[in-house]
């Protein structure tokens, strides 16, 4: 007898019906929050992945879509070299088929997808739902190995900060700037594990993996005429969405006083359930050894200019035990912890990754 369901790779004319998978499956929490993907799913996925490889069940009686995976692949830093690796991410099941064939016939399919790779992946502390599903004991499931946290800070996007004194010249970058940029990123980059490869000439030609990135986003902070920090900023929001769809009764509470304070004294005020924020990602950070001055004259920089452009919030991720933390909770922010895993089949691939080069993770690439 034909099971219920079938899989297949997701096709270009599944993107409505992925859409409204998403808003279906919220990540929930004290603030239940949904990633959305309008007007196309696939453009956030490009961003995601060099080489998508997204995967969907569908029910064969009704040809609806019940689920979805992507598990694509992208170039990384592993250990200092360049490397192609699988991410993980859009594990979803539609309310309507919460049944353990549909779980059984997608991870049948991911097992078989997957073979012999590890891959990276990264969830929301607050997403019990996906964390306790890990330790199900399925055969069929791929073991997560622990590797690393991450804190996301929404930094909340008020009155300007005053610019403190310093030697350093920052500027936004251009054209003449991308040969510069990619040896400072290359120098720097490869002594992170798992930073994701820039290709800087990329951007002036239209490539999907850097849709709606100029060379202007770019910031250079410059120590008498020497490069030594920069970062960009990055507008997704003609492709992917942030959604506060609802919140706890304690949150909800909370929620009412922030926006009072924030009226009265200057703030950002929380949308409400349903509505969404206007906010803009910091990525490609890249800092001289990691420097907690460098990286705070910088930040003051660009927060300052974010503010200008009429944005809510500034959103910048960093592992959780990173020195730089200190400096973002200088700010005014709503915090998301994250939880990065390394997920296999097979052996504990652990092992292979040298310590000494600290975890770094683009928040804007999850």
């Amino acid at each position: 007898m034909a099971s219920r369901f079938y899989t297949r790779p997701a096709q270009e004319n599944d993107s409505d019906e992925l859409i409204d998978l998403i808003a279906a499956t919220p990540q929930s929490g004290a603030i239940t929050i949904n990633f959305e993907r309008t007007p196309d799913f696939f453009m956030a996925t490009k961003i995601v992945t060099q080489t998508p490889d997204v995967w969907v069940a569908v029910e064969r009686e009704s040809e609806r879509v019940a689920a979805i995976f992507s598990i694509g692949r992208r170039d990384v830093y592993v250990n200092g070299e360049r490397q192609n690796v699988r991410y993980g991410n859009d594990l979803r099941i539609h309310p309507d088929f919460k049944s353990g064939r549909t779980l059984f016939n997608l991870l049948k399919c991911y097992r078989k997808v997957m073979g012999k790779d590890w891959m990276q992946t990264v969830i929301l502390s607050d997403n019990e739902a996906s964390l306790n599903s890990m330790g199900s004991g399925r055969s069929i499931t791929p073991t997560y190995y622990d590797f690393g946290e991450m804190t996301t800070h929404m930094l909340y996007l008020t009155k300007s900060r005053p610019s403190t004194g310093h030697k350093f010249h920052i500027r936004n970058a251009h054209h003449n700037d991308i040969e510069l940029m990619q040896t400072f990123f290359e120098q720097q980059a490869k002594t992170k594990q798992f930073y994701p490869h820039y290709d800087f000439i990329k951007l002036l030609h239209g490539d999907e993996y850097y849709r709606g990135l100029v060379i202007s986003n770019y910031y250079l902070m410059f120590e008498d005429n020497k490069l030594v920090a920069m970062a960009g900023i990055w507008d997704q929001s003609s492709f992917k969405q942030t959604r506060f769809v609802a919140y706890s009764k304690l949150m909800s509470v909370a929620r009412l006083f922030n926006n009072l304070y924030s009226k009265l004294f200057g703030g950002m005020l929380l949308p409400k359930a349903g509505g969404k924020l206007s906010y803009v990602s910091l990525h490609s950070l890249l800092v001289v050894n990691d420097d907690e001055q460098l990286f705070s004259v910088l930040l003051q920089h660009i927060y300052n200019a974010c503010l200008a452009q009429n944005y809510q919030a500034l959103v910048c991720g960093l592992p959780a035990l990173d020195r730089r933390q200190q400096i973002l909770e200088q700010y005014r922010s709503k915090r998301l912890q994250s939880k990065h895993f390394i997920a296999s089949y097979h052996d504990d691939p652990r092992g292979e990754f040298d310590t000494q080069y600290p975890l770094y993770l683009e928040p804007a690439r999850l």
